[in-house]
């Protein structure tokens, strides 16, 4: 197979033509990018906008700390906050008649189950209230089996709302 060299030379013109063209165009869609982002920032040269959108990423990184700092700030406050406050009515007397569900455990906790158990207890005669601190859901004093309940209830609730939160 031999080659026209004659036919080369005649396309050649062409080639270079529609290459140059092809060129001129990229160049010309470049060049109207490129106005548009000086345009935008009111820049004159390449130099002074890279230096503007430096400082830009930079105040964003900073802000972008500060506000995790912040996150885990309100996360760690959030977390010893009251979260959880059920209630158990019981009858301290079932049984010999005596009472009613008047009497009532309260549990006043932490997410970490820091807080205190109160327990009123209510006859005809009087009424007494007990107050039983926590910590870690563990108290230094025994606790009745309501307390126990209304902790293991409050328990129950904080997990709940764990659970919903992560879905």
């Amino acid at each position: 197979m031999s080659i026209d060299w004659n036919l080369v030379v005649f396309l050649l013109p062409f080639v270079a033509l529609a290459i140059a063209l092809a060129a001129l165009i990229i160049s010309i869609i470049m060049h109207v990018r490129v106005s548009r982002i000086f345009r935008s920032a009111n820049t004159p040269d390449i130099e002074r906008l890279l230096k503007l959108h430096t400082k830009t990423i930079e105040d964003l990184l900073r802000s972008q700390a500060e506000s995790v700092i912040q996150t885990k700030r309100l996360s760690d406050r959030i977390k010893k906050k009251v979260a959880s406050v059920p209630t158990l009515r019981f009858n301290p007397f079932q049984g010999d008649g005596n009472g009613s569900n008047q009497s009532f455990s309260s549990v006043f906790v932490d997410e970490e189950g820091s807080g205190v158990v109160i327990t009123s207890m209510h006859t005809r005669e009087r009424t007494n209230i007990f107050a039983k601190p926590l910590k870690n859901w563990q108290s230094e004093y025994e606790l009745s089996e309501e307390e126990k309940q209304a902790i293991e209830s409050s328990k129950g609730q904080l997990n709940a709302k764990s659970n919903e939160s992560e879905k």
